[in-house]
């Protein structure tokens, strides 16, 4: 569908691609298979334009309609929810961006299907305070170089947001990802979400226009960025959720074994099972309600950007992360309960589900969040951001 269609078509158009993303999604995950069609169709569908503003051709739509179009495709395949992070955090980061050459290139090439992958972690320095990757001026022009792995959805992108420190500050170098000297390699290792290329890009003497240099210097947008990476974490940990109770009500319908100590042969009787495939479909829910509820709090901050509505997404993200985490994690565990040994066998692949579930919920982990929440609760510590949190040491006397 073309740029700037209405947004309840673009929604059927989406559906449409999003309702076969299960059919092959267990094998994809066992012969390593990327979903490159499968990204292809719902880059064709317009999911990738959904938050492109309409006067650039794109959707407009809230964060609660992207929230249910993740929830969906992290049903289908969490590989491909996860794969479109990189590309919703750059689409906010440039709906909140000054006029200019880069916001209104980049906006159009999303509003028409072009992609976004992101470059940020390095594995050979110990956190993100201290990235090695360099941008140096050059005449008329920067310089890019250096290596980043956990590049989720680079190797499927058109341009790569590529975060460096610029004399201490941190900023985004937005270059065409077949520019000479760029290099994506598919070598993630990763038990789970083993289909989004989240590996490494080298960077080797890139040159990058200064127009396509973005400055992350307004703390409210740092902390809504920061709430809504993490929503998009928990939207695909929904999803997954839903795919476990989907996957678990059919896998009992099937069943025509039961254990000795069952009230009844017949397992889809039996009052035990039918309890905990009730208990996983009610983590399902709850994991879904969550982040429909985040998405609405982070359109509250977009309407009207506000210091309390900042540290209200961030509080929210944490919780729903939290939240998530432990619901999503107990759901693919049970699963097994009412599954019978037959359910571990490796055909179905159903143990990609909690392989899936806990690599997600392994960025950020939910522990350093949680004590986000509790200090804030006791003690009425504001939340702040990474990128606040950064820039707050800089100017801090030592």
């Amino acid at each position: 569908m073309g740029a700037g269609g209405d947004l309840p078509e673009r929604l059927a158009a989406i559906g449409e691609v999003v309702a076969g993303l299960g059919a092959e999604a267990a094998a994809r995950d066992a012969e390593h298979k990327l979903p490159t069609d499968q990204l292809a169709g719902l880059l064709a569908a317009g999911v990738g334009a959904l938050r492109v503003p309409v006067e650039f051709g794109g959707s407009g739509a809230p964060v609660r309609v992207l929230a249910e179009v993740l929830i969906d495709i992290a049903a289908g395949d969490s590989n491909l929810a996860q794969i479109f992070r990189g590309h919703l955090g750059l689409t906010e980061i440039l709906r909140f961006a000054p006029a200019g050459v880069a916001r209104e290139t980049l906006l159009r090439a999303a509003a028409t299907g072009g992609f976004f992958g992101p470059a940020g972690a390095e594995l050979s320095t110990p956190d993100l305070t201290a990235l090695a990757t360099r941008l140096d001026r050059d005449g008329d022009h920067y310089v890019l170089s250096g290596r980043k792995y956990y590049t989720t959805g680079s190797l499927y992108a058109d341009w790569l947001n590529v975060l460096v420190r610029e004399d201490g500050e941190f900023v985004s170098a937005i270059v065409p990802r077949r520019s000479a000297g760029i290099t994506v390699i598919d070598d993630w290792d990763g038990f789970g979400q083993r289909l989004t290329a989240s590996g490494t890009a080298v960077f080797e003497d890139v040159r990058v226009d200064p127009d396509y240099v973005l400055r992350h210097r307004d703390p409210l947008t740092n902390d809504y960025m920061e709430a809504f990476y993490q929503f998009v974490h928990s939207a695909t940990q929904a999803g997954i959720a839903r795919a476990i109770a989907t996957d678990l009500a059919e896998l009992v319908r099937g069943r025509t074994r039961s254990y000795p100590l069952a009230p009844t042969q017949d397992p889809s009787a039996d009052p035990q099972v039918l309890q905990i495939v009730g208990t996983v479909w009610a983590k399902a829910y709850t994991a879904r309600a969550a982040v429909l509820h985040l998405a609405e709090t982070l359109d509250a901050f977009v309407a009207e950007p506000t210091q309390e509505r900042a540290r209200r997404a961030l509080l929210e993200s944490a919780a729903t992360q939290v939240a998530n985490t432990d619901l999503v994690g107990a759901a693919a565990w049970q699963l097994f309960d009412a599954g019978s040994a037959s359910a571990v066998r490796s055909g179905p692949g159903l143990d990609r589900h909690w392989r899936n579930a806990r690599t997600v919920s392994s960025h950020n982990p939910a522990a350093y969040k949680a004590s986000l929440i509790g200090d804030h609760t006791v003690n009425g510590t504001p939340p702040r951001s990474f990128l606040n949190s950064v820039a707050a040491q800089a100017i801090t006397p030592r």
